[in-house]
């Protein structure tokens, strides 16, 4: 079971479909920027932890320091964006269009010189529908809730959108840097240069930080789960056919919104979920034929 890769991308489902849910009570208690930095704080120290236990050791190499960079500085941008998407508009709309990273990793690897098959491109066209149909089932409905105005609605799908484009790169650039790494080295020094980062932009707009204890069990859970996921998805993509830990790990969007609908009520409509149905399918033939 653990020499499988799809076992950890479902555990990375798992993991990160929780932590979705958290992140938008996490959003709204501190701000998305102190609840980012926190979250990137608590995986540093979870990780470190782990190397510490196990006796992992440091690679102090250099020659791969330009994919954690790409991943690190990928993975605030797309954070912050999602999160914000998700503090500030549904759960159950953002979380399905940033789980259609992989379908935009297409065109960027045609950037890169390959060049995909016909399958390839009609899987991304029905994972991009899958996000069309998701978008605009939320966009025409009738709630009265603020994060429901048409405003808010196009910001959280705009800013959902380039959030799944950051995470597509970060992605190509995780699978380099995890051959070099190892998935506990490459997960730790990403969130240390995401720290930073976050600091620099708190520091830079003199945002002052705010840490109420009520605020802390959620904010733990927060960054336990997101890291774990990260870990998860990292691991099974440094094993045989890591390829599937990515079809599994998308899955994760319907965790979200199953707890979106339970946790938060929102509504989900059929056309909703054959919207998300469209995008898993998408990415997992994306990720089992690519």
């Amino acid at each position: 079971m653990l020499e499988s890769a799809a076992a950890w991308g479902a555990g990375c489902a798992l993991a990160w479909g929780l932590s979705d849910v958290i992140a938008r009570f996490a959003g709204r208690s501190v701000g998305v920027l102190v609840a980012t930095g926190t979250m990137m704080t608590i995986g540093a120290a979870m990780i470190a932890g782990i190397m510490a236990a196990t006796g992992v050791p440091f690679d102090w190499r250099l020659d791969g320091i330009h994919w954690l960079f790409g991943i690190g500085a990928g993975t605030v941008i797309g954070s912050l964006l999602f999160y914000h998407a998700i503090t500030h508009g549904p759960v159950s709309l953002a979380s399905p269009v940033v789980a259609c990273y992989p379908a935009i990793a297409v065109p960027i690897s045609v950037a890169l010189g390959a060049r995909p098959d016909p399958l390839h491109w009609g899987a991304m066209v029905a994972t991009m529908g899958g996000v069309w149909l998701v978008a605009r089932a939320t966009a025409t409905g009738d709630r009265a809730e603020p994060e429901y105005a048409p405003a808010v609605i196009r910001r959280t799908i705009l800013y959902a959108l380039i959030a799944a484009a950051t995470f597509a790169a970060s992605l190509t650039a995780a699978d380099h840097a995890v051959e070099i790494y190892g998935p506990l080295q490459t997960v730790l020094v990403v969130r240390l240069i995401g720290l930073v980062g976050i600091g620099a932009i708190l520091l830079a707009r003199r945002e002052r930080v705010r840490l109420p204890v009520r605020a802390w069990p959620i904010l733990a859970a927060f960054g336990l789960l997101d890291t774990l996921g990260h870990l998860l998805l990292y691991t099974g993509l440094d094993l045989p056919n890591g390829e599937y830990a990515i079809v599994a790990s998308v899955g994760y969007t319907v965790v979200t919104v199953v707890l979106a609908r339970i946790f938060l009520r929102e509504p989900v409509s059929p056309l909703q979920w054959g919207g998300v149905a469209m995008v898993v399918g998408g990415v997992g033939i994306l990720a089992a034929f690519g």
